[in-house]
């Protein structure tokens, strides 16, 4: 099945975008970068156009098919402000409107068969505790004082909870719960170096580590279990791309 996206004028008009905006090529050299997300402004310092689209649309490399060469070498710095507080989809939104837009991007959206996990309640029932605090809903990683990998959850989602599960298990989540409403967590296991992002500036490699693996550490702490399985996994398969022009 495919969906395509239509990347015109008329279209990026229309969609949420931000304010005002820089794109420069990064010449440093370094193998690494970073994202800097605040209240109504996006600094991105030294991140490929790929790890670009991984962010604002949601996806993983594997989701990722086509364009040039320079898609996963090329560095870049942006800042953009929004002139106003944003949400988080708001944000990513704009990020997506400022790609396509500057990198003349387009893309189309590809669903395929691919192994994916789906997040289930376990034999023994969910252990997530309901919020009811009504604070504004964050999620948290960080290394914990022994080294392994915590991640925090308030007034979240358990769809939200399978997002960022994808990011730690290396195949899309979907989730199967049937749980409504937000719940508070916190889930720690041993890192797997593959799936880790930066932490505290470096990656945690797991090593000489006691605890539990990613998969057990939800059955056990959450009371949920991940299952493998086959599932429609939407690929974005980009048609054209260009360098960015700096301003």
């Amino acid at each position: 099945m495919r969906v395509l996206l239509v990347a015109t004028m008329l279209c990026r008009a229309q969609s949420p975008a931000f304010e005002a905006a820089s794109v420069r090529l990064n010449l440093s050299g370094v193998d690494h970068g970073a994202i800097s997300l605040l209240p109504g402004r996006v600094t991105v310092k030294n991140i490929t156009l790929k790890g670009l689209m991984r962010y604002a649309w949601d996806v993983r490399d594997l989701q990722i098919s086509g364009g040039p060469a320079w898609l996963d070498s090329d560095r870049w710095d942006i800042a953009a402000t929004a002139g106003r507080e944003i949400t988080e989809d708001e944000r990513k939104e704009m990020l997506q409107t400022l790609l396509l837009d500057r990198f003349r991007m387009t893309i189309r959206r590809e669903t395929k068969e691919l192994p994916v996990y789906t997040l289930v309640v376990g034999k023994n029932g969910s252990k997530l505790k309901p919020n009811t605090d009504g604070r504004k809903s964050r999620f948290s990683m960080e290394a914990s004082d022994k080294g392994l990998a915590r991640l925090a959850g308030e007034d979240v989602s358990v769809n939200r909870l399978a997002v960022v599960l994808v990011g730690q298990v290396g195949r899309n989540v979907i989730d199967r719960t049937g749980l409504e409403g937000n719940f508070d967590f916190t889930l720690e296991w041993v890192p797997d170096p593959a799936n880790m992002p930066m932490i505290n500036g470096a990656k945690p490699d797991g090593s000489g580590l006691n605890g539990a693996s990613i998969f057990t550490a939800v059955q056990e702490q959450l009371g949920l279990k991940l299952e493998a399985t086959k599932g429609p996994v939407e690929i974005l398969v980009i048609e054209r791309a260009e360098k960015a022009t700096e301003n």
